[in-house]
């Protein structure tokens, strides 16, 4: 049987960091103790002026590379919403930036909080139908450079960064099953609307979203896994806040040593979150080998998925 796994992680954030003490110097009127209760974040990255995603997407992806051949690497899937080019394809100039070879497979997937979890999907079913023995899936986003610094919805939230992660060829399949959504009616609750520069996003059809899909989803895909929720080491979610992934352990009476939370030093990192707290739990050792994990992710679009993850040692 021809499998797959992720064999490493790697990410990368911005120099410039802006706390919410800094958020208040902006917004004097806002009462950020209330804002510090409901998010849990106190950090975010801010990308510079002229820093773009491929820059950091770039950043993240040679710190992988320092532990692996580049000569090895068959495909490039870039997750991102906010590239600095729509025409031509991201993916192919990191491509072209990072020396990676010209028979690769290189492409960009316009998805937000849920990305990881597509493109983890789609990067195991090309190793799995003997289209590749390894490739790379960069999740990254410059949401900041959208937002203002007078957003009271979205500026104490979003944080900039790229994470990048290895998916290779294993003799036991480590990533899958998965269970993925969509439901288009809903994308006004996070959009850039056409002819503006700024994210806006309805609070509340947002968490109303993620208390009713994200359960749901995860219960689905325990099911379809029958593996009791007991028998799950660890719970990784998008960080999307603090209210809202509190109240998602507490629908699904997750206890609280069988989550990782990272949010409060990093922010809300779009589809590079999942990957960055996967990253840190492993190295605060709160992860070990041959576990089961189940990672969720969920947002814009709007557009979910779970998947579970038998949990490998990294390069």
């Amino acid at each position: 049987m021809i499998g797959s796994k992720i064999s490493a992680i790697e990410y990368y954030f911005p120099k410039n960091k802006e706390n919410n003490a800094k958020f208040k110097k902006n917004n004097p009127k806002v009462n950020i103790e209330r804002i510090k209760e409901k998010t849990g974040i106190n950090n975010r990255y801010i990308s510079g002026k002229n820093e773009t995603v491929i820059d950091i997407s770039i950043k993240a992806a040679n710190k992988l590379l320092q532990k692996f051949s580049k000569n090895k690497v068959e495909f490039l899937i870039l997750v991102t919403q906010t590239s600095n080019y729509r025409i031509p394809t991201s993916a192919c100039i990191i491509q072209s930036k990072l020396k990676l070879r010209n028979d690769i497979i290189a492409f960009d997937m316009n998805l937000g909080c849920s990305g990881f979890i597509y493109a983890l999907r789609m990067a195991s079913s090309l190793i799995e139908s003997k289209q590749a023995k390894n490739g790379i899936i960069i999740c990254a986003d410059t949401y900041t450079k959208y937002i203002s610094k007078t957003n009271t919805a979205c500026r104490p939230i979003f944080s900039d960064a790229a994470s990048a992660i290895l998916i290779s060829k294993s003799t036991k399949n480590k990533i899958g099953p998965f269970e993925l959504g969509a439901d288009g009616s809903g994308a006004d609750a996070l959009e850039l609307p056409t002819g503006t520069n700024e994210i806006v996003m309805n609070g509340a059809k947002v968490l109303t979203f993620a208390m009713d899909v994200v359960p749901n989803n995860v219960n689905k895909l325990l099911k379809k896994i029958k593996i009791d929720k007991k028998n799950i080491h660890k719970f990784i979610f998008h960080q999307a806040s603090k209210y809202i992934l509190d109240n998602i352990n507490r629908r699904l009476s997750i206890e609280k040593n069988k989550t990782f939370e990272n949010y409060g030093k990093v922010g809300n990192t779009i589809s590079a979150s999942i990957p960055i707290a996967l990253k840190d739990a492993y190295t605060k050792k709160k992860i070990l080998v041959n576990k089961n994990i189940i990672v969720a992710g969920y947002g814009v679009g709007l557009s979910w998925g779970s998947a579970l993850i038998k949990w490998s040692k990294l390069l």
